[in-house]
Order: structure tokens, then sequence, then C-alpha cells
């Protein structure tokens, strides 16, 4: 093995290497055992600085585009093009400067396996993102546009994604701490931890408020549903009162929280749109519920008028009125259980949901232990 050169062993570098830690102004973080710091310096310069600023590059030219996926959705023509411009700038940059600087090995063994993990993470991005953003001109045709805009929902999530959380990796197991210099040169990290910990407080608020709601929904909802179908009779006063203060509640308030999750930037495109999903079914059932019951009074209003006003044969009626609650009461017994069903996967979806959000939620300025 060569032996390593004396010129790189001055004062300081012993000096360091007896308290085996590295400076950054007044933090000291460890090196590993057999790293000296002269090695740790020599890597830095060469390799990892020049990794993090091709990361911090990429982050801040996705900034500006990084929108929610309903504003891209809905953009202009104009800003539509702003943002493909910039994307593919990333792109472009990511498949160069950073995928070069990821080549770049360490003799940290921490810093190492997060490198693999990038460079295997970059290999998934290549394949699924940036392999797709290559099919499209620098000038889309306008044709081309409708598809594009979803085809940036998909790719401009991944891309930041990847950033983020190879970034986090990288800066983990820095030497220095997450609390270098290198990583408050950008200002978005302080924004990308805000929207990570709202997106995961609002979602975490989200399951809080369906656990409180599962027992009501299941007396309300559930044995509703049965007692329709066993009774063919149109629910009044007391029992009506209590499901329709539910239907009101997921009208009102749960769908106010679905569409403010739905707003947040760090939701990504497929979680958008099984939210969208339920904060659609949800409300619209539940008027479609309110709707109906309030159809069935009114006729049966129509019907008792009716035999008033004729002097018709009672039974008749009492007839008409039966057939009426029949046919009602079951449709209205198929919406709730239509109902339940959507209530019920917005419940199994959460909680996964939540638990995505709490291994991809980069940028965390603290471990968790």
């Amino acid at each position: 093995m060569t032996s390593r050169q004396p010129s790189l062993r001055s004062p300081l570098a012993s000096s360091e290497r007896r308290d085996h830690v590295v400076r950054i102004e007044n933090s000291r973080g460890p090196l590993p055992d057999g790293i000296g710091a002269t090695e740790w310096a020599l890597e830095r310069v060469r390799h990892q600085n020049p990794r993090i600023r091709a990361f911090l590059t990429g982050i801040r030219l996705l900034e500006d585009v990084h929108d929610s996926n309903y504003a891209l959705l809905h953009c202009s023509p104009q800003r539509l093009e702003q943002i493909w411009r910039q994307v593919a700038k990333v792109a472009t940059l990511i498949r160069t400067d950073l995928a070069e600087s990821l080549k770049g090995g360490s003799d940290i063994p921490a810093l190492e396996t997060a490198l693999s993990r990038s460079r295997l993470a970059l290999r998934v991005l290549t394949t699924t993102a940036l392999n797709e953003l290559e099919r499209y001109p620098a000038v889309p045709a306008p044709e081309q546009l409708p598809e594009l805009r979803k085809v940036l929902c998909v790719s401009i999530g991944k891309i930041h994604s990847f950033l983020q959380d190879t970034f986090c990796q990288v800066m983990a197991a820095d030497p220095r701490s997450r609390h270098g210099p290198d990583y408050f040169l950008s200002k978005r990290f302080p924004r990308d931890v805000e929207e990570a910990e709202w997106l995961h407080a609002s979602v975490d608020r989200l399951k809080s408020y369906l656990d409180k709601l599962e027992s009501h929904r299941y007396r309300h909802l559930a044995e509703l549903e049965v007692m329709l179908r066993r009774e063919q009779v149109i629910p009044a006063g007391p029992v009506w009162e209590e499901i329709g203060q539910l239907l009101d509640e997921f009208q009102n308030l749960l769908t106010s929280m679905l569409k403010e999750i739905l707003a947040l930037r760090g939701i990504r495109f497929d979680e958008m749109e099984a939210l969208d999903r339920y904060a659609f079914e949800i409300p619209a059932r539940c008027h479609m519920l309110i709707e109906l019951y309030q159809a069935a009074h009114q006729v049966a209003e129509e019907i008792v008028e009716r035999a008033k006003a004729s002097g018709g044969d009672p039974t008749r009626r009492i007839d008409e009125l039966a057939t009426s609650h029949i046919v009602l009461s079951r449709r209205m017994a198929d919406l709730l259980v239509e109902l339940d069903r959507s209530f019920r996967d917005l419940m199994a979806f959460v909680p996964l949901w939540l638990e995505n959000i709490e291994l991809r939620r980069a940028l965390l300025l603290t471990r968790k232990v």
C-alpha cells in the first residue's frame, strides 16, 4: 500500500487528528475512527462541497416552479412554458453536474452509504421521470400541452423528492452536521421544513378527526342503513337529527379539511388524485342523502294533502305513502353504503399516507431518536 505523503501532516493536521473533530465556526463534529481531519478536508473540497453546490443549485432552480398540482394543471400556457424551461434545466443539471458529483466515493462509511443510496435513487429517477421528460421538445406543440401538464405534475414531484431526500441523506452523513454553513446557503430549506411540517401536521389532524368520527360513523351510517332496509320507512325526529348533524359535518368541516390539504404544495400527484376523489364523493353523497330525505317528506306531505282534499280511500293513500317510503328508503340505504365505503376508504388511506410522509419528510433539522 502506498504510504501517505509526509507533506500533508502539517502541525495543524496533527492537532486536528488528536482532537479527531471537524471545526465549523463554533461547532464540532466527530470523524469516524481511522479518518483524519486532513483526509476529510481533501474529500470535502474535491467532492462533498461541489456535490452540495450541485444539489443546492437544482433545488433553487426548482423552487420557482414547484407550484401545487392544481395550479400546474390550470396555469396559463405562458406559465406552463416557463415551468417547462426551468424543469428542463433541472433535469439537465441532474444528468450532468449532480450525476458526476455522486460518482465520487467517500472514506466515511455513513457518507458512502448515503452516496450509494443517492446513486440508486438517481437511476430510478432517470427511468421514471427524466427519460419521460426527454420525449418533449424545448417548445412543445399545442396538442402536447395537456399531456405535458400531467407529466410535469408527476415529474416535478419526483425530482423534488429526489433532491430533498438524497440531499438530506448526504448532509445527515456529513461530519459537519446539518447545521454547517453550506446547508443554510439555500433560502428554500427553511420553507421546505415549514411546508413538510405543515403537511404532516395537517394530515395528522385529519387522522385524529377521522378517528373521532369513526364511532359516529358506525352508529349513524351502518346502523341506519340496516334499519332502512329492515323497516323500509324514512326516519324522522331525533333519529334523523343525529344523522343530519353527521352529514352536515361531513359536508362542511371534513370537506374543508380535505380541500385545505389539497392546496398544500407538499402533496404529491397520486395523493392529490386520491384525496380529490374523497373530497368530491363524500360531500356529494351527503347532499344526495339530504335531498332524498327532504323529497321523501315532501312526498308524504303531498299524499296527506291530497287525501284531505279529495276525501278518497285512506287505505289507498296509506299504500301510496308506504310505497314511496319503500322506494326512497332503499335508495337512501344504497347511498349510506356508498358514503360509508368512501369514509372507510379514507380512514384506511390517511394512516398509510401519514406513514409515507413520515418516511420521506426530508430536511428535518433534528434527527429522531
